[in-house]
C-alpha cells in the first residue's frame, strides 16, 4: 500500500514539476519572442548646446534634460530585456558658444566623425539655421532644436539635401509675436505707442517684425525701432534712439549677455524704466535676470513659451525627477524640450524599426500627432508605449513640455505662453495665452 502511495505521490510531483517547468519554458519563450519581434538598432545622438556665451544660463540644463531622457529610455529597455537589441546614446556633447561658426564646426564634427543619426541643438535660431543649411540638411542628418523659434525655420526647404530633416520643440515666434501684442495691450493700453528694440539676428529681427505687424493690426502704434549688433561693446547711441519720442512703453528682444550692456545704457538715459518694458522668453529665467542686474530688470514683464500646467502629472513628475537626478543644474523651465526631443525620436525609431535619420523622420509625426484610435502615452508609461509599438498599435506621445503635434514643416502646432513679471526676487505668471490646437 505504501508503495502504491509513493508511486502516486511521485507521479503527482512529476506532473507539478513538469507543469512548472513548462510554465518557465513558456515564459522564457514569451520573453524571447518579445525580444525577437523588437528591431535591433543604436540611436546615436549628438548634442550642441551653449555651455558658454549668451545662452549659457540655459544650455547646461537643457543638455542635462536630454541626458535624462537617454537614461530613462535605456533603463526601461533594460527592464524589458531589450537592452541587448536597442540602445540610445549621446556620443558627443559640444559647446557652440552661442555663436554660428562654432555651431557649424561642432555639427560637422558630429556628422562626419561621430557618425550621429541626429543632433539635438542648437538653441539660438541663427546657429540652428546655419547648422541646418550647411551641415544637417545636405548630409541628411536629423536636427531637432529644443528652443530655436524664428519663423524662418518653417520655410527651410528640402532642396538642399535628401530630406527636410529639421524640427523644433518650441513653437514658432509667429505665436510669440501674438502673445507679445496681447501683453502690450494689457500693459500699455489699446492703441498705445511703443518703441521696439531688438538684437540684429534671425531671432530678434524676425520676432520684431511679427510683433510690429500684429500690434499695428490691433490698432497699436509703433514709434522708434532700433536694432543692435549682438557683438557690440557699447550701446549708448542705440539707447538714446530707443528712448526717443514719448512712448507708453517698450518691447525689447534680446539675450541676457547682450542686454547686460544694453540695459545699463538705457538706465543712463534717465528716460527708460524696466517697469514699462516687455521682454521675451530667456529673460524670464532668474539666472538671466541676475546676469543683467536689478537696476535694469526689476519690474520687467514679458512673454515666454510655457510647458503644460505644472499640475499635469507628467510635468510635476518630471520636475521632481530632474531636481533629484540633475541637482547640480539650475531649473530653467526648458529642460523638457530636449527630454521630449530624445523620447519622441526614440519612439519614432522604434516604430520605423531603424535609427536612420530618414526612418525616424518618416515616423516623427506619427508618434506625436493626435488621432483616432491612438493611445496617449507619456514618459511615465514608456514601457507601455514600447509594448504598443511592438504590437503594431498606434500611439501619441504627450511631452513634458507640451503636446508636440509636429506639422509637415517640423513645427509644433499649438502653444502656451505666459505673461510674466519680475519683482526683483521672483518671476511670477500674470496670465496664460493659448494658441493653436
Amino acid at each position: 500500500m505504501r508503495g502504491r502511495q509513493w508511486l502516486v505521490a511521485f507521479a503527482v510531483t512529476a506532473v507539478v514539476v513538469g507543469l512548472a517547468s513548462s510554465a518557465t519554458m513558456a515564459s522564457a519563450r514569451q520573453t524571447s519572442a518579445s525580444a525577437a519581434v523588437a528591431p535591433k538598432f543604436q540611436l546615436r545622438l549628438g548634442t550642441i548646446m551653449p555651455f558658454t556665451g549668451s545662452l549659457s544660463a540655459v544650455g547646461p540644463s537643457i543638455n542635462a534634460g536630454g541626458e535624462l531622457a537617454v537614461n530613462t529610455i535605456n533603463q526601461t529597455l533594460a527592464s524589458m530585456g531589450l537592452s541587448g537589441q536597442i540602445s540610445v546614446d549621446i556620443v558627443d556633447a559640444l559647446d557652440d558658444q552661442t555663436a554660428t561658426a562654432p555651431a557649424v564646426e561642432d555639427a560637422t564634427k558630429e556628422v562626419k566623425i561621430d557618425k550621429v543619426d541626429e543632433i539635438i541643438g542648437t538653441l539660438s535660431s541663427t546657429s540652428t539655421i546655419a547648422v541646418a543649411t550647411s551641415v544637417t540638411i545636405p548630409s541628411g542628418t536629423l536636427l531637432i532644436s529644443p528652443t530655436a523659434s524664428s519663423p524662418a525655420l518653417t520655410n527651410l526647404k528640402a532642396g538642399l539635401g535628401p530630406t527636410r530633416s529639421v524640427y523644433r520643440m518650441l513653437p514658432s515666434d509667429n505665436f510669440q509675436g501674438a502673445a507679445l501684442a496681447e501683453a502690450a495691450e494689457l500693459a500699455f493700453g489699446k492703441g498705445a505707442t511703443v518703441n521696439v528694440g531688438a538684437r540684429d539676428d534671425d531671432f530678434g529681427t524676425a520676432l520684431q517684425a511679427v510683433f510690429v505687424k500684429t500690434w499695428e493690426a490691433m490698432g497699436g502704434k509703433v514709434g522708434a525701432q532700433v536694432n543692435w549688433d549682438p557683438n557690440g561693446t557699447t550701446f549708448d547711441t542705440e539707447a538714446q534712439k530707443l528712448v526717443s519720442g514719448n512712448p507708453k512703453g517698450w518691447v525689447i528682444i534680446d539675450y541676457p549677455e547682450t542686454f547686460a550692456k544694453v540695459g545699463p545704457a538705457l538706465v543712463r538715459t534717465g528716460k527708460w524704466s524696466p517697469a514699462k518694458t516687455l521682454m521675451t522668453d530667456v529673460m524670464s529665467i532668474p539666472a538671466s535676470l541676475q546676469q543683467v542686474g536689478k537696476q535694469a530688470t526689476v519690474g520687467l514683464r514679458g512673454t515666454a513659451p510655457s510647458s503644460l500646467a505644472p499640475s499635469n502629472p507628467q510635468v510635476a513628475a518630471f520636475a521632481k525627477l530632474f531636481k533629484t537626478t540633475e541637482s547640480k543644474f539650475p531649473v530653467t523651465g526648458y529642460e523638457g524640450t530636449s527630454f521630449d526631443a530624445v523620447v519622441a525620436s526614440f519612439l519614432a525609431a522604434l516604430e520605423a524599426g531603424s535609427a536612420s535619420p530618414k526612418a525616424i523622420e518618416s515616423k516623427l509625426e506619427a508618434v506625436t500627432d493626435p488621432g483616432p484610435g491612438k493611445t496617449v502615452v507619456t514618459y511615465l508609461n514608456l514601457k507601455q508605449a514600447i509594448k504598443l509599438i511592438l504590437a503594431g498599435k498606434q500611439i501619441k506621445y504627450q511631452g513634458v513640455f507640451g503636446p508636440i503635434d509636429f506639422d509637415a514643416h517640423g513645427d509644433v502646432g499649438s502653444a502656451v505662453y505666459r505673461y510674466w513679471k519680475y519683482n526683483g526676487n521672483v518671476v511670477s505668471t500674470l496670465k496664460l495665452f493659448n494658441y493653436g490646437g
